[in-house]
């Protein structure tokens, strides 16, 4: 072999070697801090659900009638059940209501957040 090729053989070729070698590390890096973005993404909207459950929560309970409750024993084997069977039914139908409620409010907010996109739309 002649001396040129030597020299490409004992300096250029470890030289493209550490290049190319060191391109395909680097991805492996990169990919750690775009992972890690995502995560801080999913975590930053994790905080604003669990911010609005928190409100949420805070809502349900300040609506609970704490004053107005009655002690009811539970279901038993061998005897009537009516006083609990009535309880459960009044429990259930105070929850339906609650929902339809909950259900009618949010379609209004929804009709009116839409009517105002429209206007925006239109103006």
């Amino acid at each position: 072999m002649p001396k040129s090729e030597w020299a490409f053989l004992r300096k250029g070729l470890p030289f493209v070697a550490i290049v190319l070698g060191g391109a395909y590390t680097i991805h492996f890096f990169q990919q750690v801090r775009y992972d890690f973005r995502q995560v801080q993404q999913q975590k930053d909207n994790l905080e604003k659900i669990r911010s609005s459950l928190e409100k949420g929560g805070v809502k349900e309970v300040a609506e609970l009638d704490a004053d107005n409750w009655e002690n009811v024993r539970g279901p038993r084997d061998n005897e009537d059940n009516v006083q609990y069977k009535q309880a459960v039914a009044r429990q259930q139908e105070i929850a339906e209501r609650k929902r339809q409620d909950r259900k009618k409010t949010l379609l209004r907010e929804l009709e009116q957040k839409q009517q105002e996109q429209q206007q925006q739309n239109q103006g």
